[in-house]
């Protein structure tokens, strides 16, 4: 399915009627869009689906309707958190319900220079707007509390100042977007949680301003300003969580399916889909990107570069990843894992504390 997680199909999505399936969380992880890098991180998988099932079954008792149906034991058993056993490392099959995809018709043109450039066509989604059902609405709905290291935001300001020396008019904007006055440093919080969307059926993430994101959703106008509330919904249970178990909650996103009403899809609140951070230090794949931007800064430059020519970049772009020091391996497993235990106030995994951890990956920071 994915460059993380592979999907079983149990029986077929239909307009009328979810499918079934599985997600199998593996121990793969993918930074720069580049899909499956070349180590893995052993209990990865099993932290992220029991993550993102604990945050599941809590938001359905807030009346968030989710398509998870419950986590699949090694017996083949469906079974719900509670009835994980302390320290036996979760579970990371996850049964879900299925939605259709409708896919927008890719079209390349040639630019000057005989260079490819690629366009999306959402016709469907605009001609057939509120008379699909159970389809995978094209969009991910992004919060933001706060700007990590990393985050967008900053390179959208360099970019702005690399165009004029202030950046003028336009990042003043940007910073009133955000409810700031003065350039923000990393780590920083903002005055209130920000929404944005952008493209999740694209070969790669197009920011969207809320006009064009209606545009190609597919859905009627009631049911898109529904995408935003359910956002803040769910970052709001998210903070308030991380915050319980002393965690920062910086920004995550979340995808839905439309099937007579807007349900929760995909995963939701896990250390791939999501920023955490304990007292500054970072909690989530981004210690991995930092590592690469540090390391071997021609390949996220290359990857930039590559998502130009469309689907299919990643065999065509000319600096491939290295492999991660096998210290920082075993240190990003048990960032996962230790992570996953305080999020969930459960000791599943057998793995230090936390903070020990974090500790330990100090020296990769740098």
């Amino acid at each position: 399915m994915g460059s993380v997680k592979d999907l079983q199909v149990l029986a077929p999505a239909y307009e009328d009627s979810p499918g079934e399936g599985s997600f199998v969380f593996s121990d793969r992880y993918s930074v720069f869009d580049w899909g499956e890098m070349p180590d893995h991180i052993d209990g990865k998988g099993a932290a992220l689906a029991v993550m993102s099932a604990f945050n599941f079954e809590e938001l359905e008792r807030r009346g968030i309707r989710t398509h998870y149906r419950g986590l699949v034991t090694e017996e083949g058993r469906l079974v719900r958190f509670a009835d994980l056993p302390e320290g036996g490392g979760g579970c990371r099959v996850m049964r879900v319900a299925l939605a259709r995809v409708y896919a927008p018709v890719v079209r390349t043109f040639l630019r000057s220079g005989n260079r490819p450039e690629v366009r999306y066509d959402y016709s469907l989604f605009t001609a057939n707007r509120g008379r699909l059902n159970n389809f995978l609405v094209g969009l991910e709905v992004i919060f933001r509390n706060g700007l990590p290291l990393g985050s967008s935001v900053f390179a959208g300001i360099e970019k702005l100042k690399a165009a004029s020396p202030d950046g003028g008019e336009p990042l003043q904007r940007l910073l009133a977007n955000l409810g700031l006055k003065e350039e923000p440093v990393p780590g920083q919080m903002l005055p209130r949680p920000i929404m944005s969307y952008s493209t999740k059926l694209e070969s790669g993430d197009r920011n969207l301003n809320e006009a064009e994101a209606f545009e190609i959703s597919g859905l009627e106008e009631e049911n898109f300003r529904k995408l935003a509330e359910i956002g803040l919904a769910v970052n709001e249970f998210i903070t308030e969580r991380a915050e319980q178990t002393g965690l920062a909650h910086y920004d995550g996103k979340i995808e839905l399916v439309y099937d007579n009403g807007l349900v929760l899809a995909d995963v939701v609140g896990t250390f791939d889909e999501n920023r955490f951070a304990s007292n500054n230090r970072q909690i989530s794949k981004e210690v991995l990107r930092q590592w690469y931007k540090r390391h071997q800064s021609d390949f996220p430059a290359a990857c930039e570069e590559a998502k130009s020519g469309g689907a299919g970049w990643q065999s065509r772009c000319p600096v491939k990843p290295v492999n991660l020091p096998p210290e920082l391996i075993r240190l990003a497993s048990e960032m996962y894992q230790a992570g996953c235990n305080r999020y969930t106030g459960r000791r599943l995994f057998e793995v230090p504390e936390l903070e020990e951890v974090l500790q330990a990956l100090e020296p990769y920071r740098r």
